[in-house]
C-alpha cells in the first residue's frame, strides 16, 4: 500500500504540467480544485475530529495550504524534477527544527545528511539559470520549509482521525484559494481525478500501510516517488531534467537514505511524524 501511494503521488508532476500547460489552468486554481476533490473524497472521516483543538489544527492547516500551493506553483515554473527533489529536502529540515525546539539532539549522521542535502540544493540552484527556473526553485525550498513546519506541528496532534485531518487540511486549502478558482470543464474533470487518485487515495493507502510497516522501511519505500515523478514527466511531456538537477537531486536522495537508515530505533514508535515528510505535494 505504501508503494502504491508513492506511485500515485509520483504522477503529480505530469498532471501539473498537463493542466498548466495544455489546459492553461493557473496554479492557484489547480491547488483549489485539487484539494477540494481530495477533501470531499475523504470527508467521511471528518466526524472523527471531534474534540481536537483548533489551536493546533489551525496552524497545521495553514502550513499544509502553503505546502501544497508552493509545490504546485514550483512544478509549474521549473522542472518537475527540481520541484520534487527540493520537496524531499523537508525531512532534513524537520531534523533541524526538532533540535531547535529541543525535542531531539543532532546526531553525526543527521549532520552528515544535512550537509549532503544542502550540497544537492546548491547544485540545483547553480544549474537553474533562467529567472523562471529560479522562482520555481525558491518556491520548492519554501515548500520544503512549509512541509517541515507542518510535520513539527502535526507531531503535537495525538487525537482525532488522521484521515479526517487530511480531509480538513485539504478543505481549508481549497477555501483559502477559492476566490481564484475557475477553469475549463475538461480541466475540472482532470483535477477531480487528480484530487482523488493522486492525493486522496494514496494518503489512505499510506496511512493504512503504516499500521504494519516499520516507519524506516516506509520512508525508504516512499523514495520511489521522487524517482518516478521526473520519469512520468519525461515520458508524457518530454521534459528532460538537466545534469545539474540529476546531480543535485541525487545528492538530496542520498542524504535522505543516510538519514533514514541511521534513525534510532525509538523513531519506530512515531509514525505520525513521517506523514508530512513524504507529502507535501502533495
Amino acid at each position: 500500500m505504501i508503494l502504491a501511494a508513492a506511485v500515485m503521488w509520483s504522477s503529480g508532476g505530469v498532471l501539473v504540467k498537463t493542466l498548466t500547460g495544455d489546459f492553461g489552468v493557473r496554479p492557484q486554481v489547480l491547488v483549489c480544485l485539487r484539494s477540494l476533490a481530495a477533501g470531499i473524497a475523504l470527508s467521511w472521516a471528518l466526524p472523527g475530529l471531534r474534540g481536537v483543538s483548533w489551536r493546533r489544527m489551525g496552524p497545521a492547516a495553514a502550513m499544509y495550504t502553503a505546502m501544497v500551493f508552493t509545490f504546485v506553483t514550483s512544478t509549474s515554473l521549473t522542472t518537475a524534477a527540481n520541484a520534487i527533489f527540493l520537496e524531499y529536502f523537508s525531512p532534513l529540515l524537520v531534523a533541524v527544527g526538532a533540535y531547535a525546539i529541543g525535542t531531539d539532539r543532532p546526531r553525526a549522521a543527521t549532520l552528515l545528511s544535512l550537509a549532503i542535502g544542502m550540497s544537492g540544493v546548491a547544485i540545483i540552484l547553480y544549474g537553474s539559470c533562467t529567472p523562471q527556473d529560479l522562482r520555481g526553485v525558491w518556491l520548492g525550498l519554501a515548500c520544503a520549509l512549509a512541509g517541515a513546519l507542518f510535520t513539527l506541528i502535526q507531531r503535537g496532534i495525538h487525537t482525532g482521525s488522521t484521515v479526517g485531518l487530511i480531509s480538513l487540511y485539504n478543505l481549508v486549502a481549497a477555501a483559502a484559494v477559492f476566490p481564484f478558482a475557475y477553469a475549463a470543464l475538461g480541466a475540472i474533470v482532470v483535477v477531480a481525478l487528480m484530487g482523488t487518485f493522486q492525493l486522496g487515495i494514496p494518503f489512505v493507502c499510506f496511512i493504512r500501510g503504516l499500521r504494519v510497516v516499520p516507519v524506516v522501511e516506509a520512508s525508504l519505500l516512499t523514495l520511489l516517488e521522487p524517482v518516478l515523478n521526473p520519469i512520468w514527466v519525461w515520458t508524457f511531456r518530454g521534459e528532460v531534467p538537466s545534469a545539474w538537477t540529476l546531480a543535485g537531486g541525487g545528492a538530496i536522495l542520498a542524504a535522505l537514505v543516510v538519514h533514514i537508515l541511521t534513525l534510532r530505533a525509538p523513531a519506530e514508535a512515531k509514525p505520525a511524524g513521517l506523514v508530512v515528510a513524504v507529502t507535501a505535494d502533495k
